[in-house]
């Protein structure tokens, strides 16, 4: 059977952060692809840099490639990185033209800023991922001297190929999850979210969900939006 990738364009990708990739290029030899660039910073600190292709002329790309090695994952800034990709283990057959993008993203990237709507505020504090578990802290703060509960069937996430969870373990305060919260307008509660099965070379958040509940009138004749907290791009400690 045959391998056939004609590499026809490669596309640098910049993220938010400090970094600079450049000198990107792609060369074929038999099966496999090898993909060379430069990732530029001086703070040190690690990146997960991830390979992606794309076969429509760059409209879409696919999954993160899995048969990677060299300077991929986890890896550090610096010049001369290599990323080969074994074609022939990840794809049957292929005849075309093939686009290929690189991603780096800093491990250690800040949290998104805290949230505040109508009835309540939340901040998240913490975003720790061991194994395939990850667990959020979070300080959830009522805007209104009312009785507050966190909806655990409305908090979820999503991963980065699209995949939903809904949390194992859930904390607000020291409440039960089934039973509402008195809160105190002006006061934080520590609480927490935990995620299991989540794919452990994940390092980032595409979305987080979470729902808190007031009894107040106000928050109840409101939206969903008025107490539906949405919060992007959130990177994971490892």
């Amino acid at each position: 059977m045959r391998y056939i990738l004609i590499v026809a364009l490669i596309i640098i990708v910049s993220t938010t952060f400090a970094q600079q990739i450049q000198n990107v290029k792609a060369v074929q030899q038999g099966t496999k692809v090898i993909v060379s660039y430069d990732l530029n910073d001086q703070s040190g600190k690690p990146y997960y840099v991830k390979l992606l292709m794309s076969k429509d002329g760059g409209a879409t790309f696919g999954e993160e490639l899995k048969y990677v090695s060299g300077d991929v994952k986890n890896s550090k800034a610096g010049i001369g990185k290599k990323i080969i990709w074994d074609a022939a283990q990840e794809i049957s057959y292929y005849d075309g033209d093939a686009i290929f993008r690189v991603e780096a993203v800093m491990k250690s990237a800040p949290l998104p800023e805290p949230i505040e709507l109508k009835c309540s505020k939340v901040e998240l504090v913490n975003v720790k991922g061991s194994g395939s578990r990850v667990t959020i802290d979070f300080i959830a703060t009522a805007l209104f001297d009312e009785s507050t509960e966190l909806n655990k069937d409305r908090c979820f996430l999503f991963d980065p190929s699209g995949n939903q969870f809904m949390p194992s373990m859930e904390k607000f305060g020291d409440s039960p999850m089934d039973k509402p919260k008195q809160v105190i307008q002006g006061v934080p509660v520590k609480s927490q979210l935990i995620f299991d099965n989540i794919n452990p070379e994940v390092t980032s958040i595409p979305m987080l969900k979470i729902n808190l509940f007031t009894t107040s009138n106000s928050c109840y004749a409101g939206s969903d939006n008025e107490k539906l907290f949405q919060f992007r791009n959130i990177p994971i400690s490892r």
